[in-house]
């Protein structure tokens, strides 16, 4: 039976999510960024005599779909249920094993990726972390975000100062994001765009195009694992299987490849 999940179901979200920590990692984290998640997202669970056997979730701010369940038969339940609900589709991110899978079925729909990008799940053993922070590194503030969006919009090819609409810009927590400055302007940054018990995950990894090659990834990086490290948090981080360089700059911090994961992206 699918059911749809409500704020009293939190709990048993969370229980559900932590027998796989790192798989669930942008659901645990959607209830760590945001008071109330349920304003933007829908929950749905697959259960039988009782017991959930998956967990499903439109992550709304994003159009977003994110399945885990280890039977096709739950993931077509699933997708079948948001399809129904004429969800706006825009993305599915989720490990390969989840992602092929819903991939398939919403094909059935007639719904079908304008691009799929394989990527790689990588961990950093804290006993092989090679620190390139120098201390030149911030955390962001509230009074970051007009920066850190005009660095963004140059990285998409977009005008610097172009709006972004409001519910863009809610997407971004500043204090999770560190920052290399100059001249008051961001020209690198990284994030943790994920986060739970045990995990820190980091995304949002940008350099401006004019300072690229001057190894501030790996400081931008380096200064967020330094800052989670010393919480107790294991650090991890998504890789495109063909961004050479990326690769290259993580497994010198000290990175290791763990699991595979795809990104589909929906017209």
């Amino acid at each position: 039976m699918l059911r749809e999940l409500t704020a009293a179901d939190q709990q048993l979200i969370l229980d559900f999510a932590y027998q796989r920590e790192i798989e669930n990692m942008f659901v645990i984290g959607s209830f760590e960024f945001s008071d109330n998640p349920f304003e933007f997202n829908t929950y749905l669970g697959y259960f039988e005599n009782g017991t959930m056997l998956g967990l499903g979730v439109y992550f709304g701010r994003w159009s977003d779909i994110t399945l885990n369940a280890e039977s096709t038969t739950v993931i077509n339940a699933f997708v079948d249920e948001f399809v129904k609900q004429n969800r706006p589709l825009k993305y599915v991110v989720a490990f390969r094993r989840h992602a092929l899978p819903t991939i398939e079925r919403l094909k059935h729909h007639g719904i079908v990726p304008a691009k799929i990008t394989e990527q790689t799940l990588y961990q950093l053993p804290p006993e092989k972390f090679h620190d390139c922070s120098t201390g030149a590194e911030v955390q962001g503030t509230a009074d970051d975000i007009d920066a850190i969006i005009r660095l963004g919009n140059i990285m998409e090819g977009r005008e610097a100062d172009q709006e972004v609409p409001a519910h863009e810009r809610a997407r971004i927590s500043p204090h999770y994001e560190w920052l290399l400055k100059q001249e008051g302007e961001v020209i690198a940054k990284a994030n943790i765009h994920g986060i739970s018990k045990h995990y820190a995950q980091i995304g949002g990894v940008m350099t401006h195009p004019e300072h690229q090659n001057k190894g501030y990834a790996k400081q931008t990086v380096s200064a967020i694992c330094k800052y989670w490290f010393a919480r107790e948090k294991q650090l991890t981080l998504f890789v495109n299987n063909d961004n050479l360089p990326a690769i290259r700059a993580y497994t010198r911090l000290g990175f290791e490849p763990i699991d595979e994961y795809i990104h589909a992206e929906y017209a």
